[in-house]
């Protein structure tokens, strides 16, 4: 019975440990790229270069870490939980995840760079 109470213990510090990274991954991109999500938001306008080089790395950090998100919530779950997910599909949730959000966070480099020059 004591072993059940260590498991939860557990998977409730590993979860409270996931959110946490999750929470860091989501607010780093804003914190780092400050000046230039300011850039982007001051001069918005719709069309469609604009929309695709100033806010497509920020949908894609969106996504990675949305991807996250299903991935934090199974952790640790029995099989029978509403909120487990098989590992295959979790792995394919990880890796999703990881290439939209490293992938955006590269685009966003290269965006402060090419803002930086002007």
């Amino acid at each position: 019975m004591e072993q059940h109470v260590v498991t939860g213990a557990r998977a409730f510090k590993r979860r409270i440990g996931a959110s946490m990274a999750l929470a860091l991954f989501c607010a780093a991109p804003f914190v780092v790229f400050q000046s230039t999500l300011q850039d982007a938001s001051t001069r918005f306008r719709v069309e469609f270069n604009y929309l695709l080089s100033g806010w497509g790395p920020w949908m894609l950090v969106s996504a990675g870490v949305l991807c996250f998100v299903p991935v934090v919530v199974s952790i640790e779950r029995s099989a029978y939980s509403r909120w487990a997910l098989a590992p295959t599909i979790r792995r394919a949730y990880e890796i999703w995840g990881a290439t939209f959000y490293l992938l955006g966070v590269l685009l966003l480099t290269q965006t402060a760079q090419i803002s930086s020059a002007f």
